[in-house]
Parts: structure tokens; sequence; C-alpha cells
């Protein structure tokens, strides 16, 4: 859930990320979980054409993601909410070698594409692969 992803990122950070148990929570429970993101007003969602938001810090430019609307702070009169799934917006940001940040003023997360590529996209389609087994082997 989404507020356990903020928990677990903060108990990470914390660790000074060293704590690689909770990074493995974070990575499971991401690959579960909708989050939302801030899209420029008049994106249009229905047809998938998203402008993003984006946040620039020391010349590397992030994708603002969050665990809920109330995380948004200073971008939530920037835009709008849309809420994705993990599959859609791993392969968005892998996609397009983006880096993102969840909850980027609070206690943050970084995504950088290598962490998406090796852990969270395969990790997302395992665990969809293993539900439509769990589907089909009740069928």
């Amino acid at each position: 859930s989404r507020s356990s992803i903020k928990q677990l990122i903060k108990k990470y950070n914390d660790s000074k990320q060293q704590d690689k148990a909770t990074l493995s929570l974070i990575i499971e429970q991401l690959a579960r979980t909708p989050l939302y993101f801030a899209v420029e007003k008049g994106s249009d969602v229905k047809n998938g054409t998203l402008r993003f938001v984006t946040l620039t810090t020391d010349g590397k430019v992030f994708i603002p993601v969050f665990t809920g609307p109330d995380d948004f702070g200073s971008l939530a009169d920037k835009g709008d909410a849309v809420c994705l799934e993990p599959e859609s917006y791993f392969r968005m940001l892998l996609e397009n070698n983006c880096h993102a940040v969840i909850n980027p003023f609070g206690s943050y997360f970084l995504m950088w594409p290598e962490l998406i590529r090796d852990y969270l996209l395969p990790f997302t389609v395992e665990t969809k692969d293993l539900a439509q087994q769990k589907k089909q082997s009740k069928a």
C-alpha cells in the first residue's frame, strides 16, 4: 500500500540507504502499487498524451512520483494528478531513460533507469505472471 511505501522509504533513509531488507520490501511494494504523477494541466490522460511536471536538481531532471495527492506539495497547483499502474510507468521511465523521485518533498526515494530495468520491472512482470497462473489453476 502507498502508506507502507512511505514508511519503508523513511526507514531505508534513516538507515542511510544501508538496510537491504527494507530496500527489497520497497521494490516489492512498488511493483504492486499504482502511484501518482503530476501532469501539466490539459494533458490528455485518455489518449496517453501525458506531459509530466519535472524537477531539476544539479542539472539532472527527475520525474516526481507520489504515494498520494497529499504529497504533491508545491506542485499541487502546477498540474493535475494522474494515477498509473507500476508496469506502465516503469516501462515509460525506462524507454525515456528517466530518473524519478518518489515523494521529493519529504523522505524521498530515487528510481534510476538501472534500478527500474534490473529490479522493478522484472519483479512487476513476475508478480503479474504469478497472479495469472493462480487464476488459471483455479479455473
